[in-house]
């Protein structure tokens, strides 16, 4: 039988709260106490369970991280940022991934709860009434991370880059580089941040260029490379005056866009340029190298993971939006156009 707290406690002579004093560090014990009760546990291979200690000191020190969908590099790159700070704290992370199924991620919610987890790092696709709901009344704290709650600012504290305005600086930016008919192939419809806010930034900034967007010119599609392809397609065969450049709601979309537009002989950047999003890492070994807005997901996990310890350890109660920069890349997808 595994060895528990209670046998150590009985071996050392001690009650069970000094050998989790001794542990945890939580209160002074006596320098011939604690070498008593360390002995013991040495001698014994003595592991604590992490649920029982939380038990008692009411701590875990472990963090939730949903996301949903573990194989896009976004993710990838945040949960590294996210790991390298919870590490240096002593916050282990447990990841789940939820589909971005409404249901799911409410189940997951409750299954951290039951986990005892000290704190939860969420990254969903549409955080709506119902989630924040959900989030609100658990008994730990939560923070968004690349995602704003669809129902409003100043509900759940969020670490995100601002969508709407970096697209609308990578649309200035092509603006800026004489195009006037500018494509949209960006996220999907139900994704708040990365949809529609990226969309509301797109049109905004063609309208106060005096500009009417084209409803032929805007798709919206997963971020997968298939989608990208297909909606880059769509684009192609539904206009008879193409767009001289496209704005993508990803690196890989973008990608996509390229593949297609070479497989009817159409030269990126020559013929039309294309901009991507995320500077994900594949992005300047792509011939043509890819024009993209930069964000830093890494950051954003670092930030996030910040921000959920300083409420976990209670420095701080402040529920805001922590914007992370971002920053325009010009690399060879990009070509100015002179009418």
């Amino acid at each position: 039988m595994a060895v528990t707290i209670e046998d150590i406690a009985k071996e050392a002579g001690v009650s069970i709260s000094t050998v989790s004093r001794v542990m945890n560090g939580t209160k002074p014990v006596s320098e011939e106490l604690r070498d008593r009760v360390y002995e013991v546990i040495k001698k014994n291979k003595f592991k604590p369970n992490t649920l029982a200690r939380g038990l008692v000191t009411k701590k875990t020190n472990m963090i939730g991280v949903i996301v949903s969908d573990i194989s896009n590099v976004v993710f990838g790159a945040m949960t590294k940022g996210i790991n390298s700070v919870c590490e240096s704290k002593g916050y282990t992370i447990m990841i789940c991934e939820s589909g971005g199924e409404l249901e799911r991620e409410l189940k997951l919610l409750e299954l951290m709860e039951d986990k005892q987890i000290d704190g939860v790092l969420f990254a969903g696709i549409d955080v709506n009434r119902v989630l924040v709901d959900s989030i609100l009344k658990r008994n730990y704290p939560t923070v968004l991370v690349t995602q704003e709650a669809s129902i409003g600012d100043g509900i759940v504290d969020t670490v995100v880059h601002n969508n709407t305005k970096a697209m609308s600086d990578a649309v200035q930016f092509l603006l800026d580089n004489g195009h006037r008919r500018i494509a949209y192939l960006g996220g999907p419809k139900h994704d708040f941040s990365s949809g529609k806010k990226r969309l509301q930034g797109y049109k905004e900034t063609l309208l106060k260029a005096g500009i009417e967007p084209l409803d032929s010119y805007i798709e919206q599609v997963e971020f997968s490379f298939r989608a990208g392809y297909e909606g880059m397609k769509k684009i192609y065969e539904e206009n008879s005056i193409l767009p001289t450049a496209v704005v993508a709601g990803s690196d890989v979309i973008a990608v996509a866009a390229i593949q297609f537009l070479r497989n009817v002989h159409i030269d990126v950047p020559n013929d039309i340029s294309i901009m991507g999003f995320d500077d994900s890492d594949f992005s300047t070994y792509f011939q043509p190298e890819l024009s993209t807005v930069r964000i830093s997901y890494y950051h954003e996990g670092e930030m996030a993971a910040q921000e959920l310890i300083r409420w976990i350890e209670g420095e701080t109660t402040e529920v805001k939006t922590h914007y992370v920069p971002h920053k325009i890349i010009r690399r060879s997808t990009i070509k100015a156009f002179n009418q």
